[in-house]
């Protein structure tokens, strides 16, 4: 007996012996822990009083009786996951299995149970990450629609019809005719060039062929910004972590250019241990508030895919600094 107890003391799930009237016959130190009730204090009380929550009592009341009538068990040897109380009662989510112990005299059951409040947490904790990852993307994909009408769309409609007023005075008045041509010339660059940026947000092709490196240097050459880039990853990681870390980059100097009142920032790159570390860091004004605009949480969102964190530091009137976490292939 005295090895039976050492096991049940060292087991980490928690241990409940009901006998046949529903009375606790003993529970290990893990219940203890859990259920903020001493062993001594729970043994001969009834086992529906102190660890199930009053909705549930009867249900557990009517089931033992059945059972000990000769009912079909329902609950016995199967693993299911219920609410339990705890002494003071709160609840905790658990999964449970019953067995009966094959011993002489009446019934004697154990329940073995395992607080799964940190597994249920994460799992909606990955819900609320996905939902969010689904609005972000469907609000870029409507901006993205917004911006090709806005913009390349209507430049391409404007381009059309320049051309056609350019054939039609082709023979008329041949000089008109080159001026509008001019004229649809620069339309075109600058669709093209709108059409160029519109990819850059997306995915930048330097950025598949070449690495985080040669994309972070023609991101940084296209902004009105002194940044200075240190220990960026020699290796290539795994492209949706470049892509990630890309992306934290860009929309990190978008907002210092944006909002910060500083022309002076820093992004540092640290990889160790399987993980990569992204700071961007300004000297602005900070104050920033990460619920106002749709940029962070879609970052936020993109770094959760990865169970990578976000974290955003901005006092006001010492800068903004976005530091992001993320794991990779080591």
């Amino acid at each position: 007996m005295s090895d039976v107890k050492a096991v049940l003391d060292a087991a980490l799930d928690c241990v409940v012996m009901m006998d046949h009237e529903g009375l606790v016959v003993g529970i290990n130190p893990a219940a203890e822990r859990t259920f903020g009730i001493r062993d001594e204090d729970a043994r001969g009380r009834e086992m529906a009083e102190i660890l199930i929550p009053p909705t549930m009592r009867d249900a557990h009341r009517h089931g033992l009786a059945r059972y000990l009538a000769g009912g079909a068990p329902r609950v016995l040897d199967q693993r299911i996951e219920v609410t339990a109380q705890r002494a003071d009662g709160s609840l905790v989510p658990v999964e449970l299995t019953i067995t009966r112990l094959d011993i002489e005299g009446p019934p004697t059951f154990v329940g073995y149970l395992r607080d799964i409040g940190d597994r249920i947490e994460a799992e909606e904790a990955l819900r609320r990450s996905r939902t969010e990852l689904l609005r972000v993307t469907d609000e870029a994909r409507r901006r993205l629609e917004r911006d090709l009408h806005d913009g390349a769309q209507q430049r391409l409609v404007g381009l059309a019809l320049t051309l056609r007023l350019a054939r039609s005075q082709v023979e008329q008045d041949p000089a008109a005719a080159v001026e509008l041509l001019d004229e649809a010339q620069d339309d075109l660059a600058s669709a093209t060039e709108e059409l160029r940026e519109l990819a850059r947000g997306l995915h930048p092709a330097v950025l598949t062929d070449g690495g985080l490196g040669p994309a972070l240097r023609g991101l940084v050459a296209r902004l009105p910004l002194d940044v200075s880039v240190s220990g960026v990853p020699e290796r290539r990681l795994p492209i949706d972590v470049e892509s990630t870390a890309y992306f934290v980059v860009a929309e990190g100097l978008t907002n210092v250019a944006r909002y910060s009142g500083s022309q002076r920032a820093l992004v540092e790159f640290t990889l160790s241990d399987g993980t990569l570390a992204i700071e961007v860091r300004d000297f602005g004004r900070g104050g920033a508030d990460p619920g106002t605009g749709t940029g962070l949480r879609g970052l936020e969102a993109r770094v959760a895919v990865h169970d990578g964190r976000l974290s955003l530091t901005s006092p006001p009137g010492q800068g903004t600094t976005v530091h992001v976490e993320v794991p990779c292939a080591s």
